[in-house]
């Protein structure tokens, strides 16, 4: 079987992209199984590796109706990472004239689901949903939004969790290459900016009285932030943390975390942190790495932790509460056995998100619909109306023209 994934993807450097890699590395793990992506491209990438098959030029309508015909063409069955913000018009809506022409059974993994959509964001979501013949999402919560808020019906939505990647370093040898023997490592990684409340984890470092504690903070700015307001973000946080006298106890690195390097670091941590500061989040790569490195892991209750860290998996502390937090790193660095118990269980979970199995999963849904290929039935929910979405497309080859 031919399998299209359409998706951001190396060397462009965004959560969406190496998701969407692990997902083709994965499917290619399944002999019966050829899978090529179809990239979604701002044009800062360059050149791209031979997997990816065509690009879509993300803000130009026309390149979408073109990857479509080159996709009927080519493939027995497409999945679409759905993120609203990497596809071009009103809420992304460039992606609904490619999926509508699309004559081959569509799989839709949607990485986003809010529960106050914008009137435009629900109308992209139902329609794509329309003429999708499955829809993966990640956890059980937004299994929940999908039928309640969108009004998608609960046959057509499939759970499949976000991967992990295999994990081959011991914590011993990890922390003695990167420097860290000897030493109790709390993390954080991922794109730096307002939104993810690093200043209330760098806030719980300063009750901590450990000697022996560091917080590692992992990750460039985001490069939309970066644009805007540079390292304002950074400066602000290593300002703060020199402020409270624990500049060295809080580490910035300030490298994209590449797969290597960042399952090096998280096989070193013992804790690991996200204080995001909103609740509307339905996906997290790095709290499921997290999890998937055996990693005690302490988070503020946004909807994918709430799922994910359940049965003892992890630990909650509420919203911009650092005392809370540094009540929980204290309670984890003196008692042993009780940061023992978080790390056994989430290891033990993490287990069954791995990417090979994950894999599994997806072929096995994609093996389904296209042996009944059934024919999207075209009505929207009731709760939409029709729009007008416009006549679109391109592709290009690996080169990207300027």
């Amino acid at each position: 079987m031919n399998i299209g994934i359409i998706g951001t993807y190396p060397p462009r450097q965004c959560g969406i992209a190496t998701f969407t890699q692990d997902l083709f590395r994965s499917l290619s793990l399944d002999p019966s199984i050829t899978p090529a992506i179809i990239a979604i491209s701002d044009g800062s990438e360059g050149f791209f590796p031979s997997e990816v098959s065509a690009c879509i030029e993300k803000n130009n309508a026309s390149s979408y109706l073109k990857a479509a015909a080159h996709i009927n063409e080519t493939y027995d069955a497409v999945i679409i990472q759905h993120e609203y913000g990497i596809f071009g018009g009103e809420s992304g809506n460039y992606i609904l004239s490619l999926a509508k022409a699309l004559s081959i059974p569509v799989v839709s993994n949607f990485h986003t689901v809010l529960q106050h959509p914008s009137d435009a964001e629900l109308r992209v979501l139902q329609q794509l949903a329309v003429y999708s013949h499955s829809i993966t999402v990640m956890t059980d919560t937004a299994v929940e939004m999908l039928r309640r808020i969108y009004d998608i019906p609960a046959q057509k939505i499939e759970l499949i969790p976000h991967g992990v990647p295999h994990f081959a370093y011991r914590q011993s040898e990890a922390k003695q290459q990167l420097g860290l023997t000897g030493k109790k490592v709390m993390l954080s990684f991922g794109f730096l900016g307002p939104s993810k409340g690093f200043e209330t984890a760098i806030e719980a470092v300063a009750a901590v009285p450990q000697d022996d504690f560091v917080y590692i903070i992992l990750g460039s700015t985001h490069p939309n932030i970066l644009r805007e307001a540079g390292e304002s973000y950074r400066e602000y946080l290593q300002a703060k943390a020199q402020e409270l006298g624990i500049a060295d106890k809080v580490c910035f690195i300030n490298e994209f975390a590449s797969e290597k390097l960042l399952t090096q670091y998280l096989s070193a941590c013992d804790i690991y942190v996200t204080p995001y500061p909103n609740e509307n989040q339905i996906s997290s790569g790095t709290l499921s790495f997290a999890i998937g490195a055996g990693a005690a892991v302490v988070s503020t209750p946004y909807w994918y932790a709430k799922d994910l860290l359940k049965d003892n998996r992890g630990l909650l502390f509420d919203f911009k509460d650092s005392k809370a937090l540094s009540l929980i790193i204290r309670a984890l660095l003196e008692e042993p056995q009780l940061l023992a118990k978080y790390r056994y269980n989430a290891a033990r979970y993490g287990a069954t998100m791995s990417w090979s199995n994950i894999g599994k999963l997806q072929s096995k849904l994609l093996k389904r619909i296209i042996t009944r290929n059934v024919a999207v039935p075209v009505t929207l929910p009731r709760s939409s109306a029709p729009h007008h979405v416009n006549n679109l497309i391109h592709t290009s080859t690996h080169k990207l023209s300027s």
